[in-house]
Formats: C-alpha cells, structure tokens, sequence
C-alpha cells in the first residue's frame, strides 16, 4: 500500500512541476514579444514625430508660386509614411495659387493661410501592425 501511494505523490508532483515549467516557458515567450512590439511602436512614434517636423520644414521651405504641397510620400525598410496637407484660406480655393490644393474657405483673417497637416506611419511588417496618426495646425 505504501508502494502505490509513493507513486501516486511521485506522479502528482511531476505533473504539478510539468505544469509550472509550461507557465514559465509561456510568460517568457509572451514577455520577448511584448518586448519586440513595444520597440516596434516606440520606434513609431519617434518615426511619426520626425515626419511631422519634415512636413512642416517642406511647408515653409516650399515656394507657393509653382503650386501648393498637396502630399509627400516617404519608406523606409520599416514603414510607409504619408503626410497630406489641406490649406485655409480666405480667398477662394478655385484661385490661381490653391487651384489644385485641398482647400478649405473660412472667413477669420487671423487664420488665413493655415495647414492642416495629417502624418500616418504605418508598419510593413504584418505580424506588428501599427499605425500612428497626428493632426498638426500650422499658423502662417
């Protein structure tokens, strides 16, 4: 009788320690993918804000006399970054200098000439799919 109960504690203990080396493998695999995914979107989003000040530095630096910056596309091995601009303005948008803009009419002076700047950077990777977004109005 003493035997068998041996065995009986001697199999729940192997299967109770079986049960906890499964648990640890598990929290570490997920731990190294937590790791992987929050590199992944901190990059992003240092990936973001330099594309965001790129648009804006492409905004001032741009000359209006030979049409409006509508859309810059930039990749890296990473990600797909999109910038659009839409522009304000008190004049109208059918104008010689915002005819191909994306344009909006307001009546406020004190904004005429403000840009709406949307950035999107995207992850090519599939298996960390990530996409950040940031609205940015610049003032004239």
């Amino acid at each position: 009788m003493r035997k068998s109960f041996s065995i009986l504690i001697t199999i729940a203990f192997i299967v109770v320690m079986s049960v906890i080396g499964y648990m640890i493998i598990k929290f570490s695999s997920s731990s190294t993918s937590h790791v992987s995914r929050s590199f992944m979107d901190t990059r992003a989003e240092l990936m973001l804000k330099s594309a965001t000040e790129y648009a804006i530095l492409a905004l001032q630096g741009h000359n209006f006399n030979s049409g409006c910056l509508n859309k810059i596309n930039m990749s890296d091995n990473l990600f797909d970054i999109n910038v659009t601009y839409h522009y304000f303005t008190t004049d109208e948008c059918n104008s010689s200098v915002f005819s191909n803009c994306k344009c909006s009419h307001i009546q406020t002076a004190d904004t005429n000439g403000s840009v709406l700047v949307y950035v999107t950077v995207t992850s090519k990777n599939p298996s960390f799919y990530i996409r950040k977004t940031r609205f940015t109005l610049q003032n004239p």
